[in-house]
């Protein structure tokens, strides 16, 4: 179900690139795709101020933790890159949010089991954009499983398998940060099921989300980041999937 890789650290090596670009990492069009991806998730679960209680894994600098926030009680980010926690921390800092609404910290990798963000529970559980890095991504949702309450709900945002995204991601990879990335094309239906399944959720759904077509994507400033992925004349769009589970009682 999911790709082999030896000789080469995943963690590491994504720790150390997104740490170096944490304080460039706000563009308009990863803003653009943080409210979208935003949108989705709060579409799937009925969000409550008064309650509701968020981990955002792989939360880079809290591009869609700053848009979830108003509907939540708390929001605690997870990354492994300490630049992305400094940044995420600095804005929650500038904007004068309390520690209490929103914080994030540094976990180089979860064990799965209590010892995760010192045990605690949540009622959502977020990673969006982020399964593509992980080298092991059925241990990830077991982790993050385990970090639901009872009825809690995962969601998990990233690239469709879909042939426009395919021929986005194979151009991308000509480029650089490939270094980075575990797992080079995106993830079909019955992969994300599958290791919710052997994850103990239930009441699983995998569908298309939204998608941004190249030319759309080039309309934002920041779209350098894609590089040769957005070349050629082919107005093909980039698919994001959206795949939730819910932990039993």
């Amino acid at each position: 179900m999911t790709e082999k890789h030896t000789g080469h650290n995943y963690a590491t090596a994504n720790a150390e690139h997104f740490s170096e670009r944490a304080r460039s990492y706000r563009t308009e069009l990863l803003e653009e795709l943080a409210r979208r991806c935003a949108t989705s998730i709060q579409k799937i679960y009925p969000f409550d101020v008064n309650t509701t209680e968020v981990l955002d894994f792989a939360c880079g600098p809290g591009l869609v933790a700053f848009e979830l926030l108003p509907y939540t009680k708390r929001i605690v980010g997870v990354d492994s890159a300490q630049g992305m926690v400094d940044v995420f921390n600095h804005d929650a800092q500038k904007k004068d949010i309390s520690l209490d609404k929103i914080y994030c910290v540094k976990i180089d990798s979860l064990k799965g089991d209590q010892s995760d963000v010192d045990g605690q529970l949540f009622d959502v559980v977020i990673c969006v954009q982020a399964y593509h890095h992980f080298e092991d991504p059925a241990h990830i949702t077991k982790a993050l499983a385990q970090r639901l309450k009872p009825k809690g709900r995962l969601i998990v945002i990233d690239f469709a398998d879909d042939e426009g995204t395919k021929t986005i991601l194979d151009r991308k990879r000509e480029g650089a940060h490939i270094h980075t990335v575990a797992h080079k094309h995106g993830f079909s239906f019955e992969q994300m099921t599958d290791m919710f399944k052997s994850a103990g959720l239930q009441d699983i759904h995998a569908e298309y989300g939204f998608k941004i077509s190249k030319s759309e994507m080039k309309s934002y400033q920041g779209h350098e980041l894609f590089g040769k992925a957005l070349d050629g004349d082919d107005d093909i769009s980039l698919q994001y999937f959206v795949a939730h589970g819910e932990k039993p009682l």
